[in-house]
C-alpha cells in the first residue's frame, strides 16, 4: 500500500505524509457518518490507511 501513497503523492506534487494525512482525515468522516456499508465493512472502528487501501482494492478485484 505505500506504493500507492508514494504514487498519489508523486502524481499530486505533494508529500506522502501529506497523503496519508489527507486520506486519514477522509476516512475518519466516513467513520463519524456509521453508514451501513462503512460498518458492513469494517465494523464500528476507524481502521488506518493501509486497510481501508487493501480493503477497497480486495472489493474491486471481488476478493472477500
Amino acid at each position: 500500500m505505500k506504493n500507492v501513497i508514494k504514487e498519489v503523492a508523486r502524481k499530486n506534487g505533494v508529500s506522502e505524509e501529506e497523503v496519508r494525512k489527507e486520506m486519514q482525515k477522509s476516512i475518519h468522516e466516513a467513520y463519524l457518518q456509521k453508514s451501513p456499508a462503512f460498518i458492513n465493512t469494517f465494523g464500528d472502528r476507524e481502521p488506518s490507511v493501509e486497510e481501508f487501501l487493501k480493503k477497497m482494492a480486495d472489493q474491486v478485484m471481488g476478493v472477500s
